[in-house]
């Protein structure tokens, strides 16, 4: 392979009640913690749960078999949002692979600690808390 640059925009927020309104579309998805913040008593976003990729990122989300894994880490008045990044079915699997290894979230397993792709920097906008904006990384297995 060769190096490469992947610039998502990452949709969202969305709750469980609008997961209806996520794009039906291939791409990677972040499940947050969201709650109320300490100073403006406003809800947003807490903590970076997992980061997971599908050829449909709506009917994943909808369906994944980890969700009571991201629900028991929720704290009192906290709820589960979720962005989402659409890449075509070429780089999802890179893409995922460089922001589980970037930011390592608490429920992931995979790439966490090897990145198998050659140096992919990855440049994210749009609603990005809690994400990095840009980072670059080397293959590492």
């Amino acid at each position: 392979m060769m190096e490469i640059t992947l610039s998502p925009k990452m949709l969202g927020y969305w709750t469980d009640e609008q997961l209806r309104e996520v794009p039906s579309e291939s791409g990677i998805f972040c499940v947050f913690r969201a709650g109320p913040d300490a100073e403006s008593g406003e809800m947003a976003v807490q903590e970076l749960l997992y980061i997971g990729e599908h050829r449909d990122v709506r009917h994943r989300l909808q369906y994944h078999e980890d969700r009571p894994r991201w629900q028991a880490c929720l704290k009192e008045g906290e709820v589960l949002w979720y962005s989402v990044g659409l890449s075509g079915y070429v780089n999802r699997e890179r893409l995922v692979a460089a922001m589980i290894h970037a930011h390592k979230p608490r429920l992931n397993r995979e790439y966490l600690d090897t990145f198998p792709f050659e140096e992919t920097t990855v440049h994210l906008y749009g609603k990005r808390d809690k994400l990095l904006s840009m980072f670059t990384l080397e293959r590492s297995d």
